[in-house]
């Protein structure tokens, strides 16, 4: 596991913690007295998971809160989610694509799930959008480690597309010449491109490193999780 903490602007901390296989099988879909035994091991709270469908919706935690109850939030169909609330965890799993957790001086948090559709449905703009609806203060991010372009192979048709929308940026090439993307490239400019400061960039390609799961090099069914939470000191 690896672990990221910062002090904010109003006495508070923001901290994250990335997950690998030694740490145990984070999907959604594990037996449920199993994963949160492994959630609790991270942090003691109430966990705000998505069922991720690869699209661009970012649910905003705090104002579902205020028409309904925690636990019916928990398992929302989006991929993105935002929150000002202390005394819960968002968190996105992944096995190849790029988590992402983003923060303000002043305590607002986001975790965001960014695979090939996501990033080509606007996930990561939803979730700062959404983020920067409920302050002004400056955005970080954490960027969590994904399958790099070395070993994603990738279709033309999807690249030309992908290309269209974000610039020659996304095409690179796998270890034995094939066309590949870039994902990583794409979160880099995207985040850029909304004025959010990258403040941690971990680089691991989930399919080189075997102490990750990767669905692409392995047909891993586990995941790994990124969550983030705000502590009061």
């Amino acid at each position: 596991m690896r672990f990221f903490d910062r002090a904010l602007d109003n006495g508070r901390s923001v901290r994250v913690r990335c997950t690998d296989r030694s740490d145990g099988d984070f999907a959604v879909t594990s037996p449920s007295v199993e994963l949160e035994d492994r959630r609790r091991r991270v942090v003691d709270r109430r966990w705000m998971w998505l069922e991720q469908v690869h699209g661009g919706r970012c649910v905003d935690i705090d104002a579902v809160l205020d028409t309904g109850d925690l636990q019916a939030v928990a398992g929302s169909q989006a991929d993105a989610a935002v929150t000002t609330r202390v005394d819960v965890a968002l968190c996105v799993q992944t096995a190849d694509c790029v988590p992402i957790a983003l923060w303000s001086e002043d305590g607002v948090i986001a975790a965001i799930h960014a695979g090939w559709r996501g990033l080509e449905a606007g996930v990561i703009e939803s979730g700062v959008t959404t983020l920067r609806s409920r302050t002004t203060a400056p955005i970080h991010a954490l960027i969590g480690p994904s399958i790099g372009p070395e070993c994603y192979e990738f279709g033309s048709k999807e690249l030309d597309r992908l290309s269209t929308r974000f610039g020659e940026l996304v095409r690179s090439q796998t270890s034995d010449g094939r066309p590949a993307l870039d994902v990583r490239s794409v979160v880099h400019s995207e985040l850029d491109r909304l004025a959010v400061v990258i403040a941690v960039d971990d680089s691991r390609c989930t399919a080189c490193d075997e102490g990750l799961f990767s669905y692409r090099a392995r047909t891993d069914s586990g995941r790994q999780t990124t969550v983030i939470w705000i502590e009061e000191t």
